[in-house]
Formats: structure tokens, C-alpha cells, sequence
């Protein structure tokens, strides 16, 4: 997430958002139809099948059919490309580090 928080900072989000995202959304201040955008894109990330018809409901008060379905496609790709990239061991991080911590000694 480091690298995502970086991009985040540089685009003008504070550091209570991002750091909001690791845990309580609501600590973040996020307007009601960004926040309902990034409950969805959590569930969808941990696990699609706990997107309910509640939270669908609630994107529906923001957001057109056709703007969920763009969400969608957004958040799926970037899971995709996430697992991707983490499979094929490339880091993004723009650091020097390893990719795996040093592996420790007796």
C-alpha cells in the first residue's frame, strides 16, 4: 500500500484519509459517495462475495448503473494487475529494498 499512499499524497489526500483506508473509513472524513465507492472496492478486494445488495443499495444513491459498472472494472483490474505483479515478484515500490526481507540466520 506504501507506494499507493505515495500517488494518494502526491493527488492532495491527507494523511487521516490514507490513513483511514488501513482501518476505519469513517476516521477519514470522506464525503458519502466516496466513502460508499471505497467500502465497495474493500469488499470487492477482500472478498466479492460480502458486496451485499445493502452496499450495492448505497452505491445506487451516488453512483448511475453505468458508473458502478466503470467502478468495478476499476477496482477488478487493479486486483488483477496487484496479483500479478506480486506473482511475478516485480515491485513497484520505486525503493531499493528486496523483494523478500533477508532471510534470518540460525
Amino acid at each position: 500500500m506504501a507506494g499507493h499512499t505515495a500517488l494518494a499524497g502526491q493527488l492532495g489526500y491527507t494523511k487521516k484519509e490514507t490513513d483511514a483506508l488501513d482501518g476505519d473509513l469513517a476516521a477519514g472524513g470522506f464525503d458519502p459517495a466516496l466513502a460508499a465507492a471505497l467500502l465497495y472496492a474493500e469488499k470487492m478486494t477482500r472478498d466479492a462475495h460480502t458486496v451485499t445488495g445493502e452496499l450495492f443499495d448505497g452505491l445506487k444513491r451516488h453512483y448511475t448503473d453505468r458508473q458502478i459498472l466503470e467502478l468495478t472494472c476499476v477496482v477488478g483490474l487493479t486486483n488483477y494487475w496487484n496479483r500479478f505483479t506480486t506473482a511475478l515478484r516485480v515491485d513497484l515500490s520505486g525503493s531499493n529494498e528486496p523483494y523478500d526481507a533477508p532471510a534470518k540466520s540460525g
